[in-house]
């Protein structure tokens, strides 16, 4: 498979992580050597990346996803949910003798999730540069992906590799980095990565605690001038129930977050980053991309899964009924 060229006309294509979430909700979350009771495992489709480009396509937007699944019950699963809602599996390839990632998912009363990846060496880690090598971009198609496979290798120099092309072939690069770190370890390896795929972005998508991970605690504004030396024209930072800030050679413009119930925070940065992306694709500012990014958000943690989100008309009459009106295609 990795002579099999990867080629698509989507509007917007996700590469790298793709998992399954197994979600169980739970009052509280147990002691070392303890015992909780909590809600039967919910099995749903996940990944970053995945979750993002599969999103993409329930708003839309045509969506495509490059990764490596495994020959297993769960694999088959993650391309049969992508087919669900329109997204283009060509570049997906089944790894003989490999398995899929899973991420075991606690969910508390008060909406936050608490993870564990049960992922090392799984699949998606095997999306190598023998792979990424055989993609052909088209002109004016959105590139995605997130920082979760650059954890390991070769999937690590297999999506540098794979934005590095995108980049010099004149793609619009979205990258969130998505930290997925053991602890508070932070490798170098992992850390020199990070900043290399930044170097190939044109836009960076990024939480408030990552950039200070990134940036050594500077200040939000600080931390974005040091981002975008390396390259990116934008950065976006979500802030959860606070919303998001963006910053640019324009300066910055805040966009709060919408006041709402919260079911489950599992996946709302994910359908954040999609709804960004989906919005500029249909000829949005960046105000009005934000707007939309934080109503597309809004409405998925009222609901269970990280994949929950709205389509694009929810979105719109969600707005309207806000007294929001957007400019979008």
């Amino acid at each position: 498979m990795a002579d099999h060229i990867i080629e698509n006309q989507c509007q917007a294509i996700g590469i790298g992580d793709a998992m399954v979430d197994l979600f169980t909700h739970s009052s509280n979350l147990p002691t070392i050597g303890g015992n909780i009771w909590s809600s039967a495992v919910t099995l749903i489709p996940g990944g970053t990346a995945a979750n993002v480009a599969a999103n993409i396509a329930k708003l839309g937007i045509s969506s495509a996803f490059i990764g490596c699944v495994g020959d297993d019950p769960y694999g088959q699963y993650t391309v049969d949910e992508f087919k669900k809602v329109g997204v283009d599996t060509s570049g997906i390839i089944f790894e003989s003798g490999s398995y899929t990632g899973i991420v075991l998912g606690i969910i508390t009363g008060d909406g936050e999730r608490t993870f564990i990846a049960c992922a090392r060496g799984a699949a998606h880690t095997l999306l190598s540069r023998e792979i990424v090598k055989n993609i052909r971009y088209h002109q004016g198609q959105i590139v995605h992906a997130s920082g979760v496979c650059l954890v390991e290798s070769p999937s690590r120099e297999g999506l540098l590799a794979a934005l590095e092309s995108a980049h010099k072939n004149g793609n619009q690069v979205y990258f969130d980095p998505n930290l997925r770190l053991e602890g508070s370890r932070f490798t170098k390896e992992l850390y020199d990565a990070q900043w290399q795929a930044i170097r190939f972005s044109d836009v960076v998508l990024i939480g408030e605690e990552e950039i200070k991970l990134m940036c050594e605690d500077r200040s939000l504004a600080d931390g974005a001038d040091i981002l975008r030396k390396e390259g990116p024209k934008l950065i976006v930072v979500k802030q959860g129930d606070k919303g998001a800030v963006a910053f640019n050679d324009q300066g910055k413009i805040i966009s709060p977050a919408f006041k709402v119930p919260v079911l489950s925070m599992a996946g709302a940065g994910d359908s954040f980053d999609a709804g960004f992306i989906s919005a500029r694709i249909r000829g949005a500012n960046l105000q009005d991309a934000m707007i939309y990014a934080n109503a597309v958000a809004a409405i998925k943690v009222t609901r269970q899964g990280a994949r929950a989100v709205p389509d694009h008309i929810e979105v719109m009459v969600f707005l309207g009924e806000r007294g929001i009106q957007l400019h979008l295609q």
